[in-house]
């Protein structure tokens, strides 16, 4: 079957289900699937897939049908200019949530030193993101949620940040470890 029938198909499927972006998502979907972009579905309409890259879209167009998030199928969300690792431990990071790190990059110039606190750290993407645009910050997470800590750690390494970071699995409450020039948090609603 070729990329045009599959993604109407998903399209339509997804549409059934009262999901609004139905398109994107089955575009986003495939291509995750694929290993390819959006871009060269699009170019390569007529392009066939292989039946097992069909069978795994399909249960992805089934998964997302009932309501799970495009992030946790393809367990990749972008935030600021990096694409990070999320899973069901975490929240998916919203766009909203950029205006921190886009205030704290504006506050502190490029060459500040400082420690940093991002109390319910979540994906980490608050506290990575400030450390990958600032060099001589060193900043530490907490969070309440062990497997939140998991991907954090994961983001780290995948930014190659871990000389300059450290989480905690712990409670604001109980936190009691150092002295901090800037704390961020963006807590679950």
């Amino acid at each position: 079957m070729d990329i045009e029938n599959i993604l109407n198909k998903a399209k339509k499927k997804l549409k059934n289900f009262d999901i609004v972006s139905s398109q994107i998502d089955s575009e986003i979907l495939l291509a995750d699937t694929i290993n390819k972009d959006r871009k060269y579905l699009i170019l390569n309409l007529k392009s066939q897939i292989k039946g097992n890259y069909i069978k795994k879209f399909n249960n992805l167009i089934k998964r997302r049908s009932k309501g799970e998030p495009v992030a946790y199928l393809t367990k990749k969300k972008e935030f600021w200019k990096e694409t990070f690792y999320v899973n069901n431990n975490v929240l998916i990071p919203r766009p909203d949530t950029e205006i921190i790190v886009d205030t704290v990059l504006k506050l502190f110039p490029k060459n500040s030193k400082l420690q940093m606190l991002d109390i319910g750290t979540g994906s980490g993407c608050i506290l990575l993101s400030i450390l990958k645009e600032r060099p001589n910050f060193y900043g530490i997470g907490i969070d309440i949620s062990k497997g939140s800590i998991n991907v954090c750690k994961y983001n780290t390494q995948l930014f190659n940040l871990s000389n300059r970071v450290k989480f905690f699995n712990s409670d604001v409450d109980n936190f009691i470890l150092g002295k901090y020039d800037l704390i961020t948090s963006n807590p679950a609603y």
